[in-house]
């Protein structure tokens, strides 16, 4: 500004390189779209700039030319010789009041006092978290004046953050509620309470309210990558042989609500065992996992897969139950990506199946005398138990009786066909085959001497197991 008065912003441009002259004619344009509140402050600092003294206008004045960044507002300049204006809002220097590069809150334009007038939003808006998962960014307002100067009087003033009552929303850490009241700091700055999503999947605004007015913010709690549920994928029910490997570790699958997988996620293992005194022993049927211990945790590879570590019978035969279950804890995940733990385990039927026979024990009729021609009042029977003294379920036993000389023959009692009067046939045999039962107890079918009087033996037999023998006498009448 002159001693003749104010220039005409068309002399001023006229001044300037032609391409400066260009990036002033863009600016004006962009100007034009700013919000109101935005162009009343640039207003404001150009008329701050007319009350400076006429060197720290030059210097202004100078520096604005040679600021790029002042070419994109200067379009200002339309209002009143813009550039120094530009110069002073960008704050470009590092001069006191009166110099150039001097802010509006440096000079002694800016009131004071200053108090806020309105509420702000600073970060936190828009963004997603899975279930029960807190929200990365901190949801943050501050309260301001729209004079753009620092506000004064703003400690303490209070701002209370809303979340929905129900459904999708969250909880504060502070309150454990879906509301949080928080004082700003001298500054006006305020920042909520860590916010962690609810169980509710869905999309809905947080509201932060003070006297100065209300800000919203738009959050989503996803479902997807969250566990909602646990297949399995080896077989639900699986044998092996004592003191052997089973053929396959356990394995289950982790998807999320959409039925996608869930990458790691934490899966625990465990193997129970059985109900102790099954056919009298004192051994329970269980196993461990490789490195021992009834209890391991897997976490699942990108296709959702947990696999648990080999497993091997114990040395006791039946059947017992195994476990996958989501691991409870925590981690960005919620534990181990743990989810909702409460998800319903998937169970697996173990079997441990005894071994090769290895042993023949008669029973209480392995001695004894009847009349010849007459049946024995005790009926044979063995217990065939392995090396470890399981007893063998169906194992074939052969019991035979001599061929000639004293002896006896087994009465075969077989279920009478349809056609057939009678209720049952019977038939007579030397030699029967019979399987052991679950406690591995073959019982043979009554036996009845011939009428040869007589010691003889009757041979039980099971491979690979040594023979067992029964001593029988004929009497003579």
């Amino acid at each position: 500004m002159s001693a003749r008065g104010p220039q005409r912003p068309r002399g001023r441009l006229a001044a300037l390189p032609r391409a400066a002259r260009t990036r002033l004619r863009d600016g004006a344009r962009r100007a034009a779209t700013l919000h109101p509140a935005a162009r009343t402050r640039l207003r404001a600092g150009v008329r701050r700039a007319a009350t400076l003294p006429r060197a720290a206008r030059m210097r202004l004045r100078d520096g604005a030319r040679r600021a790029v960044l002042a070419l994109a507002l200067g379009a200002c300049a339309g209002l009143l010789a813009g550039a120094p204006a530009l110069a002073l809002a960008l704050g470009e220097g590092g001069g006191s009041p009166g110099e150039a590069g001097a802010t509006p809150a440096g000079t002694s334009s800016c009131p004071s006092p200053n108090p806020p007038d309105e509420l702000t939003l600073v970060a936190g808006t828009p963004q997603t978290t899975t279930l029960g998962a807190p929200f990365a960014s901190g949801l943050q307002v501050a309260l301001a004046n729209s004079d753009g100067c620092a506000v004064t009087g703003a400690a303490g003033v209070p701002v209370t953050f809303t979340a929905p009552a129900a459904g999708a929303g969250g909880r504060f850490s502070t309150t454990d509620s879906n509301t949080a009241t928080v004082g700003a700091d001298s500054t006006g700055s305020v920042a909520a309470p860590t916010f962690t999503a609810n169980a509710d999947a869905g999309s809905y605004t947080v509201t932060a309210s003070s006297q100065y007015g209300s800000v919203s913010f738009s959050l989503t709690n996803t479902a997807a990558g969250v566990p909602a549920k646990l297949v399995a994928i080896s077989p639900r029910r699986m044998t092996a042989s004592v003191e052997r490997r089973y053929a396959r570790p356990l394995q289950v699958r982790v998807l999320d609500a959409g039925g996608d997988p869930v990458a790691g996620a934490t899966v625990a293992f465990t193997l129970g065992s059985a109900a102790a005194g099954a056919c009298g022993a004192s051994a329970t049927a269980g196993a461990s996992f490789a490195g021992g211990g009834a209890q391991a945790s897997a976490t699942t590879d990108s296709s959702g897969l947990a696999t648990s570590p080999a497993l091997t019978a114990n040395a006791a035969a039946g059947s017992f139950t195994a476990t996958a279950s989501l691991a409870s804890g925590g981690s960005g995940e919620p534990a181990g990506k743990a989810g909702d733990a409460s998800l319903a385990p998937v169970g697996f039927a173990l079997v441990n199946r005894a071994g090769t026979p290895a042993e023949i024990a008669p029973g209480a009729g392995a001695s004894q005398s009847t009349a010849a021609g007459s049946a024995f009042a005790i009926r044979l029977a063995v217990t065939v138990t392995d090396a470890a003294d399981n007893a063998v379920p169906g194992a074939r036993v052969t019991f035979s009786a001599p061929s000639a000389g004293a002896g006896g023959l087994f009465a075969i009692r077989s279920p009478a066909r349809r056609r057939d009067r009678r209720r049952e046939r019977v038939s007579y045999a030397r030699t029967v085959e019979v399987h052991t039962n679950a406690c591995g107890i073959a019982l043979a079918p009554p036996f009845a001497a011939n009428r040869r009087p007589g010691g003889y033996v009757v041979v039980a037999s099971a491979a690979p197991a040594r023979p067992a023998a029964f001593a029988l006498v004929n009497e003579a009448p």
